[in-house]
């Protein structure tokens, strides 16, 4: 029983350029030397050298025994979990930090085995004879990192069933892992091996060394606050740890136990404003401090104002006013606060533990220009039932990318939402879909239904403050389209200078 990951949905904010680069190395170093055993121009012994060996002490061989694989199922795995979990690391410290991890623990481990192994070589001679190769002890560095950053980040896994029979693989399914629970297995594994098979199997005491360091690292970064998790690391997501001071600074557990009224979360917020990943963490970080800022001076806390409903934009945002009924009591008036409104469709679906997450794997994919998996993400979210609490921009943007892509009929599950929300963006939804029915679905009645209903107070009123240069944008796109339907337009009325 093997679970092979192949991709993860953490967050990333550096491409794994450091991490494909040792891949492709390991592949061409393997490559290279198989052809050349293959075609009897080398010899397994003249690759000795470049093992980690234990007959002396050979500095180089703790490099080189990193990019040296026995067989292709060895590499295929040590890739693919290098790939799996490589991604998540370099992609929140960078591809120069990743790279001296990887290469560090290599060296230490490498080092500290071939000294430990070489001493105990004048007792027992045949350890002499050993060798170690593989990028393992790198992998199980990343493995121990991922659990302590992204515990609840998923990794898509290929789940293959061994069958002794038959001598083969018997079976293969796709599924999806938490990083807590493959990587909690493989440690599983690995202290099996270390306790019950002895001395035979002593790498496994080295993957350990590995997993420890791993471990060390992580929480040393994350106490230094050197590393962004967004607070959904494991010190984060379990409160019984906010309580030890070597965890968790008291700047970080007081941040983490404030409790902040904030209608639209944070991420949401960046999520709407931001076109890139990096910079949707930079707004997030910024927006939460604000806010944290803002909550500890005793000033209530409103980010964003809720959206109203219906198809009018809510274009104005409103200081929080908490009302108050008077009602006569035994000594008089007695005020009485009135609870709190109810939750709207929208914040109801941020709130669940699962929406940021998603969104902003959503978001990452429409920055990228990566369809398919933004298809994918919005697809989860509407499994889950989701999708109403993406923000209108998040909307959009997608919708413009299936326009792109020549999607129209795809594009009017987003545009709906939009209009649903009745934010500023509900105009330019509302021309999109009618577009739609008018071209693609060639339903000119329904496109001019949807077009009447974009009206604007100036276009009835003698108002001297007429219409803004976005409303009349907007009339000019939907009077030429009503047109297009056989529709005659409303008149318009033109903006007033003053009276005359």
């Amino acid at each position: 029983m093997l679970f092979f990951p192949y991709s993860t949905d953490a967050p990333v904010y550096h491409y794994p350029i450091a991490t494909g680069t040792i891949i492709a190395l390991n592949v061409a170093a393997f490559a290279v030397t198989a052809v050349q055993v293959a075609t009897g121009s080398l010899d397994l012994q003249d690759l000795r050298w470049l093992a980690l060996t234990f007959d002396g002490i050979h500095p180089l061989q703790w490099i080189t025994h990193s990019f040296l694989h026995i067989h292709p199922f060895q590499l295929i795995v040590n890739m693919l979990f290098l790939w799996s979990f490589g991604l998540v690391i370099e992609g929140k410290v960078g591809g120069l930090l990743f790279s001296a991890i990887y290469f560090g623990i290599h060296i230490f481990c490498g080092a500290l085995a071939q000294c430990i192994l070489f001493s105990l070589s004048f007792a027992v001679p045949a350890i002499a004879d050993m060798f170690a190769v593989g990028s393992d002890n790198g992998i199980y560095v990343m493995m121990a990192m991922a659990l302590i950053w992204a515990p609840e980040n998923e990794m898509n896994c290929v789940f293959m069933v061994l069958v002794p029979r038959l001598g083969k693989m018997g079976g293969g399914l796709m599924t999806e892992l938490r990083i807590s629970t493959l990587a909690t297995a493989y440690i599983f594994i690995e202290m099996l091996m270390f306790f019950f098979l002895g001395f035979v199997l002593w790498e496994a005491g080295f993957h350990l060394l590995s997993l420890l360091i791993g471990v060390l690292i992580a929480m040393i970064m994350l106490r230094m606050e050197w590393v962004d998790c967004e607070d959904w690391d494991i010190i984060s997501r379990n409160e019984w740890l906010h309580g030890y001071p070597i965890l968790c600074s008291e700047e970080r557990r007081v941040r983490l136990n404030q409790k902040v009224e904030v209608r639209h979360d944070a991420v949401s917020m960046a999520l709407a404003t931001s076109s890139t990943a990096s910079t949707s963490n930079a707004s997030y970080m910024g927006a939460r401090s604000a806010t944290l800022a803002s909550s500890a001076s005793g000033e209530k806390t409103a980010i964003t104002p809720r959206a109203t409903s219906g198809l009018v934009p809510n274009t104005t945002s409103a200081p929080v006013v908490n009302d108050k009924k008077k009602r006569r009591g035994l000594l008089g008036m007695k005020g009485k606060s009135a609870g709190p409104p109810p939750p709207t469709p929208q914040e109801i679906a941020q709130q669940h533990p699962d929406f940021n997450r998603i969104a902003m794997l959503l978001r990452q994919a429409i920055a990228s220009r990566s369809l398919m998996i933004a298809e994918q993400h919005f697809d989860k979210l509407q499994q889950l039932g989701l999708v109403k609490g993406l923000a209108d921009k998040t909307l959009f943007d997608f919708a413009s990318l299936l326009f792109a892509q020549k999607k129209y009929l795809p594009a009017l599950a987003p545009l709906q939402l939009i209009v649903a929300h009745g934010g500023p963006l509900t105009w330019d939804a509302m021309i999109r879909i009618s577009q739609i029915q008018l071209k693609v679905m060639h339903l000119p009645n329904e496109a001019a239904k949807t077009l009447q209903k974009i009206r604007f107070p100036g276009e009835v009123s003698e108002s001297p403050a007429g219409l803004s240069e976005v409303q009349q944008k907007i009339i000019v796109r939907r009077n030429t389209l009503l047109e297009q339907c056989g529709v005659q337009p409303p008149p318009l009325i033109a903006k007033r200078d003053g009276p005359k």
